[in-house]
């Protein structure tokens, strides 16, 4: 064999053996990328179809919007027929929907929802994105009594609530939210304001807090107690099996119990299907159990409304005994029958 010396290697030599091995190297990282390309492209296929399948937004989106509607007070959105979240290659699910108030007969859109559920419950989040030109009104309401006691809280009216509504024109409607002296059945809150051409669109519901657990948020001073940490009775919504189709309940008054089975079944079928940290990390129902125990024990307790109307009807639940703690809302141009 003939062999290989110094005198025999020369730069063209060299530029040859670099090219070979600069296109080989070359073709060997071409066919990693293909190949890695090949394995995205049939990784986010499969993701894609099993999700066009299996619809698990649905379920998220729906149960995303019944929380909203349990804890802010007179907002909701439509449940989306057709829309589909976004799926990112990590599996993120985001979604965003329009958050709207029922003022008068028609609703007004606040802002939107950015729901983003992820792998994990820690992760996931909703978040509140109200218009600028529609600032966040804290529709706050007194427990009546101290649950610990039993001692009655501090009851005032707020004069400027009724004011305000005397000074606005008849063409106009308004959102007022109020809490009421005593615990009260939903249905004698709607006896008590029936002689009142007035919609009910929302009611804060008692549900044990201080005696079944200590509610996360609240707030005492001058002889009153605020729980911010609570839920509430709305119209109510009802989900079909796949979570493709709702029912939905605009008004209280003519859905109450209804509205009250719903929220019930909505709460068991929380606590039965889902982790804890789904209901508390993503949707933020804390001591979800203890309420539902307590609802179902219990039966439905409310202490004060939000209702809408005209606004000189608004103003005559100034003489309701039991009504105080006013509140004055969202104020729209007149959308009521004559």
């Amino acid at each position: 064999m003939e062999a290989f010396t110094m005198d025999d290697w020369s730069q063209d030599k060299e530029k040859k053996v670099l090219r070979k091995y600069r296109f080989t190297l070359t073709t060997r990282v071409l066919r990693v990328l293909l190949v890695c390309i090949a394995i995205y492209s049939l990784y986010i296929g499969g993701v894609s179809i099993v999700f066009d399948k299996t619809r698990p937004d649905r379920q998220h989106i729906y149960y995303s919007m019944l929380a909203l509607e349990w804890q802010q007070p007179n907002i909701k959105s439509p449940f989306p027929s057709g829309s589909s979240a976004d799926i990112s290659p990590l599996l993120t699910q985001k979604y965003s929907y329009p958050l709207i108030k029922q003022v008068g007969k028609e609703d007004v859109v606040v802002g939107e929802m950015h729901m983003e559920k992820k792998l994990w419950d820690s992760f996931s989040s909703m978040t509140m994105d109200l218009t600028p030109d529609k600032p966040a009104q804290k529709l706050n309401f007194h427990l009546p009594e101290d649950p610990k006691t039993g001692k009655a809280t501090v009851v005032y009216s707020n004069d400027i609530v009724w004011k305000t509504l005397d000074k606005l024109p008849e063409g106009t409607v308004a959102e007022v939210a109020f809490s009421t002296t005593a615990f009260m059945e939903p249905v004698e809150l709607m006896r008590m304001l029936a002689s009142f051409d007035v919609h009910i669109v929302w009611m804060p519901l008692y549900t044990g807090e201080f005696k079944s657990f200590e509610p996360k948020g609240y707030g005492s001073g001058d002889g009153s107690l605020t729980v911010y940490d609570r839920i509430g009775l709305s119209g109510g919504m009802k989900v079909s099996d796949d979570f493709s189709t709702t029912r939905e309940a605009r008004y209280l008054s003519t859905n109450i119990q209804d509205s009250q089975r719903w929220m019930l079944e909505n709460m068991e079928n929380l606590l039965k299907n889902e982790r804890k940290s789904y209901y508390e990390k993503f949707l933020g129902l804390s001591h979800l159990q203890e309420r539902y125990d307590f609802l179902k024990d219990n039966g439905f307790q409310v202490y004060g409304a939000v209702v809408t109307g005209p606004t000189k009807e608004l103003l005559k639940l100034r003489d309701v005994e039991g009504i105080s703690n006013e509140i004055l809302g969202e104020i729209d141009f007149w959308n009521w029958d004559d």
